[in-house]
Parts: structure tokens; sequence; C-alpha cells
């Protein structure tokens, strides 16, 4: 506890506010409070999007009047609204009165039963932007609804009584909904970017009969059930698509002998050294989308000037090099040919995307300079939907975290995959990130971005998301650092977090935070001087795998998010880099095993465990593959695991290397094929050689009804499933 006060001294000194959790709520019963550019609106200790069907609408100013979305503030008070789209008026029924506020006028008409019609002319009009019925605030709240207004640094309340708004009060609002605000103008855009301290370069921060039945084929492995995940290789059961960085190659399946339909090639600019690598993929139905970067040569294709006579030594300017994250979607034909739909290019690095339903989100880092300018310090895109010209975000989808400036963007665009026409939506913020995990109703992005003597800090944003609408939802923060997506999971509104804290020893934690991002339970000081190696929520459930040389297991019991507790903990040799539900009761574990007496880092091992006794889990079997020097992407990437859960059969690429007794050394490149059963069964079905092939980009096991695909690049061989036999 102390720690805790002493560490948010000193943020607060430093102009960073923790998130708090209040032991009472800030504003009275019936109240609400707003603040001018933010999507939320407090009521009670809660956080809310001030419009949830469109989280991205805002209070605004306009000609010195503080205006709100009409329906969103009247119908959580309770009136009924209604819009004719006709006539271009929004209706308002109050306590039997009923308000019209024509749009694009500065009037409103009162009809009251047996009461003359009565016009009230006010200073400003009625406007509709994002789609919302924007209205004065005052009218509404005092004339319409007939309730107390407060006004203080850009913090609104709305009460039924007057409110006594003093520093406090302003503070705590804005620490909670305040938190991120949109820019109001290119001159409050110039004043937040030149008060920061720039980067010098950026940082680093990835035939119809042929095709079988519906569902019979593999997918990628990913972590939230309806949130797809892209990848180097996708099927749809009748095509495979592989992600070569300089192409994409579309081929038939044809029953195991595999013919190329189609490739999607880009080239390089010779007249700016420009180039797309092609990366990752999502397929849907019909559509390919294809994710990438383009970037530049710099002018290492064009010819190098001849040096000046001059003797004097200069310095050369500094030249920026603009790299945009790439997004092409295209349609897919009977004959495997595909079609350019519509591209969309957004400055900056991809850090992750997703997809749910029609709707693809991207998320990616565009740091600043030194050498910035009024000309290149907001981001630009392209959307093909629009034009084929390059243009900068709007203002008015740019917001800042008052408190804790960054300067870096983290843009967050949402692209339909199916609506031809229809622009992508994208959304910009003064901050940054390095983790992203989404769950069916949010996008969280996680950063590190503050140290002390104690350790590291992780700040957490979250962000609504309906469709192709995104909305600042909140922020909190946890202790210590987090290792990968799978160490944050949303469970009944609520987020846990899995962490590590680098001090002098290193210690693990789980934080549970609600819906407002506020802190409401914890497990910490998990095993001293250790550090996670991975983590699985299921359910009210979760499991974590520390390691410094032996490998502890624990079994944690959520279901009470106020009240998290360790149940049970298993140690065994070795360590988990990932953990895979085989059942509600069997988890399966891979990683490496190790030396108990000298911590060398052995072959790569599998492990079932038995978690159906939370209080104690046990390993039911294990099998380790090869010896010192063995090395699988899927330790390290979750996607590169195949899955085939009907025949309880899991497949990936790897390298082994066996050591004999002489010290000899001999390899096996290829790929497993492991059976891993709940009852236990753990082995190996057969190992595949790459014949001296190797991939580069693709290394994957896939299936296609009984046929397994082994892909490396564009070399696919088939085989049985079931005989292992190879196609020809």
């Amino acid at each position: 506890m102390k720690k805790l006060l002493i560490l948010s001294l000193i943020m607060l000194i430093i102009g960073f506010r923790p998130i708090p959790s209040f032991s009472e709520e800030i504003l009275p019963n019936d109240s609400i409070a707003l603040h001018i550019g933010s999507p939320l609106i407090l009521v009670g200790d809660s956080m809310k999007s001030l419009d949830s069907d469109n989280p991205d609408v805002v209070p605004i100013i306009h000609k010195d009047r503080t205006l709100v979305p009409l329906r969103a503030i009247s119908e959580h008070f309770g009136a009924v609204v209604s819009y004719n789209e006709i006539a271009r008026e929004a209706s308002i029924t109050f306590n039997g009165r009923t308000f019209v506020f024509p749009i694009d006028k500065n009037y409103y008409t009162v009809i009251e039963p047996g009461v003359v019609d009565k016009t009230v002319v006010f200073d400003t009009e009625s406007l509709i932007i994002q789609d919302r019925t924007m209205v004065p605030l005052r009218i509404i709240c005092e004339d319409v609804l007939g309730k107390v207004v407060g006004y203080d640094s850009k913090v609104i309340t709305v009460s039924t009584q007057t409110i006594a708004i003093d520093t406090v009060m302003v503070n705590e609002v804005k620490t909670k909904i305040g938190q991120a605000i949109k820019v109001s103008s290119m001159m409050e855009l110039n004043r937040i970017i030149s008060g920061m301290t720039l980067y010098a370069t950026e940082r680093d921060a990835k035939n119809e009969s042929l095709a079988p039945s519906a569902g019979d084929f593999s997918d990628t492995n990913e972590q939230v059930a309806g949130v797809n995940e892209a990848d180097v290789i996708k099927t749809d059961g009748k095509y495979i698509y592989v992600a070569l960085g300089k192409s994409i190659k579309i081929y038939l399946a044809n029953n195991g002998k595999p013919i190329l339909t189609d490739e999607i090639e880009m080239s390089v600019d010779p007249d700016t050294g420009q180039y797309i690598q092609l990366t990752e993929m999502y397929v849907d139905g019909d559509r390919l989308v294809v994710l990438g970067a383009r970037n530049s040569f710099y002018d290492w294709i064009r010819p190098i000037p001849e040096p000046m006579e001059s003797t004097e030594r200069s310095i050369m300017p500094y030249r920026e090099n603009k790299s945009y994250t790439y997004c092409g979607i295209y349609s897919i034909d009977q004959n495997g040919k595909s079609h350019l739909i519509k591209e969309l290019e957004i400055e900056g690095s991809l850090l992750s995307s997703r997809k749910i339903d029609n709707v693809v989100y991207l998320v990616t880092n565009k740091y600043l300079y030194y050498n910035i300018d009024s000309d290149n310090f907001i981001p630009t895109f392209r959307d093909t939907t629009q034009n084929n010209d390059y243009k900068q975000i709007p203002i008015d989808r740019i917001m800042y975290y008052p408190n804790r400036l960054s300067s870096n963007y983290l843009i967050i665009s949402a692209i339909d995959i199916m609506d031809d026409k229809e622009p992508a939506s994208i959304n910009a913020f003064l901050g940054s990130g390095n983790l992203v995990y989404m769950s069916n109703n949010a996008l969280y992005v996680a950063g590190n971005d503050f140290y002390t003597i104690w350790g590291t800090i992780t700040n957490v944003s979250k962000f609504n998301v309906i469709g192709t609408k995104i909305g600042f939802a909140g922020g909190g923060m946890v202790d210590g650092s987090i290792l990968n997506q799978f160490s944050m999971d949303e469970f009944e509104g609520n987020l846990r977090v899995a962490t590590t804290n680098w001090q002098q020893d290193s210690k693990n934690a789980v934080y549970i935070l609600d819906g407002s991002l506020n802190q409401i339970g914890s497990i910490e000081n998990i095993a001293p001087t250790e550090r996670i190696y991975s983590t699985r929520f299921m359910g009210d459930k979760g499991y974590i795998v520390t390691f410094r040389q032996i490998d502890p297991l624990f079994v944690l019991d959520l279901s009470d998010p106020t009240a998290p507790k360790i149940t049970g903990e298993l140690k065994i040799p070795g360590f988990s880099n990932y953990l895979h539900p085989i059942s509600q009761d069997v988890l399966l574990g891979i990683g490496q095993d190790v030396d108990e007496k000298n911590g060398t880092q052995l072959g790569i091992k599998l492990s079932l465990f038995d978690v159906s006794d939370q209080g104690k889990p046990r390993e039911i079997n294990n099998l380790v593959l090869g010896s010192s020097g063995s090395y699988a992407e899927v330790l390290n990437n979750h996607k590169a695991l195949m899955l085939n859960p009907d025949k309880d059969m899991i497949a990936f690429d790897a390298s082994l290397s066996n050591i004999s007794g002489d010290y000899q050394t001999s390899y096996f490149y290829g790929a497993l094929i492991i059976e891993a059963r709940e009852d236990g069964t753990l082995k190996v079905l057969q190992q595949i050689s790459n014949e001296g092939i190797y991939g580069s980009y693709v290394k994957r096991v896939i299936y296609i009804g009984d046929i397994l695909y082994y892909v490396l690049d564009d070399n696919i061989r088939a085989f049985n499933i079931n005989t292992f036999k190879e196609i020809r």
C-alpha cells in the first residue's frame, strides 16, 4: 500500500494522473458529467459512451456555445426522441410537451395540448454532425428537460439540483472522462505538438466440386472466438492463399494437387523508390484482405549526385521516410482470379489488426520527428473510395491525452470489406501502444509508458467498436509489463491483465479492471524472482506459467473479480511459452525442456495438464522433441499452430537437433504431426521432412478435408491425413 501511495505522488508531480478507484460516487444520483471533446459520459462512478450507437460523438464548441447530441442527453433523462428526415426536424417529447428543432435553424417550437404553439429563438443553430442532431447544451438541459447545468474548465454537470463544481471534482471528472479529448482546431493541435520532445528517428515497434463441405478446413488459431486474426496463410476450403512478401499467391487446392490460379504482385516504383511488402491476409467468402507496408529505398536506386566543388563540409538535410500501412480489398471469382475493389493506406507502421464480421480494424503507430513542420505533423492516408490522393486525417478525428502527451500517433482505422463504396473510418490519438487485445465488444491497446525505481507502469486504453464506428471508452493502468495479447482478456465486462514487474527481483501479478478500467481486484507477488512465460484465461479461471529454472503452473480462480485467488500450483522442469485448451479440464503447454541442474534449455516440450481439480493441477503426459538448439515458430507465434479438433491433431513446422552420446549432432527440419487427446495421449504421428526446401515467410501446415498441406513459401506438398502418404 505504501508503494502505491508513493508511486501515485510521483505520478502527480510529473503530470501523469493514474486512474483512481473512487470509494464514493463523484456525482449525486440522477446526475451526469460531460467533458468538452470527450465521447464519454460519467454516471456516478461509471464511464459510458455518450452515444452508445455512435461512440465517436463528443460535445463541441460552436460559435462560443456548447453543442451536445440531442438524442443521447434527452433519452438519458427519460424523454422520447424522434426525427423527421423529410422535414429535417428533431422532436423531443417530455412531460406532456413536444419540442421541435429544425436543422440549421436558430429556434425551436414548443407544442403543448390546449396551448398556442410557441417559438423560442436562440443564438446559434441546430446542426447535423456525424449523423447526430447537435443542439445547445443549456437549451436542451434547462429549457426542455428542466435540469440544472454546471460548467467549469470544460467539465459539464447536468442534474436536478445545483452541484458545487470545485477543483477536486473538476480534476476527478477530468481524470475519468477527460483522459482523451478531441482536438478542436489546427491552432490547438499546433500548440500541443509544439510542446513535445520529438523523436529523431522512427522506432521499430509484421472447380466448385473440388471444395469440401463447409467448415472442413483449418482456421487460423485465434485467441477470441469471433475475432479473426491475420496470418501469412489462409484457406477457405477451396483455395489456399499464401503471403510471400513480394506477392500473394492463390492456389486451387485441387484435392492435394494445387494449381496456381493467380498472383497479386507488387513492384518497386522506379521514380519514387517505393514498394509494398505484403505480409498478412484475411479471407471471408469471396473477399481477400491483403495487409502490408509501403516503404521506400530512399535514394538507393537513383544515381548519386556528383559532389559540389566546395571543400566545405555540410550537414545532409534529414529526409523523413514516410511509411504506410497498406490494406487492399480484393474479390475472388469462381476461377480463383483476384479483382481489386478498394485500397486504404494509413501513414505509420502496423501494430496489429483484427476482423469482426465484415469489418477489419487496423492499429498503427506513426512517430513524430525533430524536423517537424506545419505541413507534415498530421498523419496522411489514401482511401480509394474517395479518390486516389493522400490527405491529412481531419482535425475532428484527432484526440489527445491532456495529462500524458506523446510524440506519437496511435491510429485506429475500420474498413468494411463487403461495402465497395463505404470509406474507411479513421481516428487518431496522440498516444502510442505496443500490444493489442480485442474482444467482441471492445479494442484494448496497452503500452509501457512510465518507469520508476519500483518497475514499469502499463497504460491500457479502451475503445468501443460498433461496426466501423470507433470511440474512446476510457483508460486505466497496472503495475508491470504485459508479455503478449494472451496476458489480457475480457470476461463479463471486466478486463483481466497479467503482468511482470521488473524491479530488483521480478514479481508477477494479475489485475482485474471493471468496464471503466478501475481496478477492482488483484493477485500480487506471484512467484517472486521469476517472470511470466505464458498466460491463458478461460471463463472464470486463469492459468499462468512462470519460470526461472523450474516451471510453476498456477491455477487461478477468478469467479469473484473482487477477490481473485490462486487455488493450485504445479512445479515441473521446463516452461510453456503457449497454453492451449484441449478441453475445459485439459491444457496443452508448448515450450522447452530445461536441465534442472544448470538451467540449460533443451528440446521442445509438449505437456498435457489436468486442471479439473483447481487445487491440484497435474501433468498427465509430456513429450520432448529434439534437444538443445531445437526451435519452432509456434514457441513465439500461436498462429503457427494447426489445430484439427475432430482428429485430436496438432501440427507445426520445427527444426530439431539431436545430440548423441558421442556429441554428434543430427538435425531434422520439417513438419511435426502430433496427436494430443483429453485422455492424456500425446504422441508424434508423423514427421514430414522438408527435403531441403526452406521457407522464409511461410512455414505452415493446414488441412482441407482429409488432406494435409505442408506449405513452405511457394512450395506446397500434400499428404493423406490418415495415412500420411504423399499425394503426387
